[in-house]
């Protein structure tokens, strides 16, 4: 069971969001994580939520949000030719996507494609994110399919939990727009 958090420690309002699939081995985990993590006590400033549905709909869901997020945590499983089966965190940086990028990731998920980089450069195009978004991402062992995790990725779920956890309460970062 998480913690209490004190009100008033945070940077504003945070959103902390589940990318992927659901029942689908591996591909489950970020959601799996975001389930987890809404059964802990937050303030009212933290939104725990499924983001697994289209990115232009979250998109346009997370620029509607009144106030709007000043963090955004994401969650994702994402093959990028690191070690499997471990957890990374990175800063997502702002900026404006190239419109051809903008137009690809339309396109992949206008077809049904749910994918971590189709969010950011779409909910970037859209002004629908705040410059203080973080991704944590599991780097999956390929061809788990299935309705239950591998049994490393199980095991990343305390920490990865912990880790969200962390960020959420992380002091708000200073950036400068260029």
């Amino acid at each position: 069971m998480m913690p209490t958090v004190v009100e008033g420690t945070l940077p504003g309002r945070v959103l902390v969001g589940g990318v992927g699939y659901r029942w689908f081995g591996d591909a489950s985990f970020a959601l799996l994580v975001s389930d987890a993590l809404t059964d802990g006590a937050w303030p009212v400033e933290v939104d725990v939520l499924d983001l697994g549905y289209g990115a232009l709909h979250v998109a346009m869901d997370l620029r509607d949000a009144k106030p709007a997020y000043e963090r955004v945590i994401l969650l994702a499983v994402t093959e990028r030719g690191r070690a499997p089966g471990r957890l990374y965190r990175f800063d997502c940086p702002p900026g404006t996507p190239q419109l051809q990028d903008v137009q690809d990731r339309m396109y992949e998920a206008g077809a049904g494609v749910i994918d971590l980089d189709h969010l950011l450069i779409i909910g970037r195009h859209f002004d629908a994110l705040p410059d203080d978004v973080v991704a944590v991402e599991l780097e999956p062992h390929g061809g788990t399919t299935g309705d239950r995790l591998s049994t490393s990725a199980q095991a990343l779920l305390p920490d990865a939990v912990e880790l969200v956890r962390r960020e959420v309460l992380a002091p708000a970062r200073s950036r400068v727009r260029i």
